[in-house]
């Protein structure tokens, strides 16, 4: 008797539910609760690329999970997070920051670390404000904002960790305000943040 094999959008919902589950629960980030997914839906199986759902259907389906099963926690873990990554920006005002991610399409939790990226024409000239601060700090793997890649150190900010990477100032324009495919925000300023915490 042949396995049955679901059609391509049952099966791409399925990881993309299997996803976000790991996202929401576990706090993975997208790549690894994908591939995570895959591996516990299809086995062994190795999938055609247009059968592994995007982010955009990953996200969709965080958003229903936690509708569903943490709509008494999230948006609070939500507000504390947006409070906590507002205060560091405001210190880091300088430098002009854009954040980016989950506290800001909506998505975040307690699980959620702060994605943010300074400007400046000598990335060194944050590592010395980081220093100033007291701050200890690793390099870690770039930060991908809008399809480029950017240096980036990680430390932790009143428990949260923080991936702060450095664009040139000259970036600037050409990532702020841009909007996602969907239509969705997914970075914003200062201004943009306070207004999302106002909403």
């Amino acid at each position: 008797m042949d396995e049955f094999t679901p059609p391509e959008d049952d099966l791409r919902r399925e990881i993309a539910m299997a996803a976000a589950r790991l996202i929401a629960e576990d706090g993975l980030d997208y790549g690894s609760a994908c591939n995570q997914a895959v591996r516990s839906v299809a086995g062994r199986e190795r999938l055609a690329r247009d059968r592994i759902p995007s982010h955009a259907e990953i996200q969709d389906e965080v958003r229903a999970y936690q509708a569903l099963f943490l709509a008494d926690t999230q948006p609070g873990e939500l507000r504390d997070l947006r409070e906590i990554t507002l205060q560091l920006m405001h210190k880091l005002a300088h430098f002009e920051p854009i954040v980016y991610g989950a506290l800001v399409n909506g998505t975040g939790s307690a699980h959620s670390d702060i994605h943010l990226l300074v400007f400046s024409d000598d990335e060194k000239e944050v590592d010395y404000w980081l220093l100033n601060q007291n701050m200890a700090f690793d390099a870690c793997e770039d930060a991908l904002l809008a399809g480029k890649v950017f240096p980036a150190v990680a430390f932790q900010w009143k428990n949260r960790w923080v991936q702060l990477g450095v664009a040139s100032p000259a970036q600037r324009r050409g990532l702020l305000n841009r909007s996602s495919s969907e239509g969705s925000m997914f970075q914003t300023d200062i201004a943009g943040l306070t207004r999302l915490l106002e909403a």
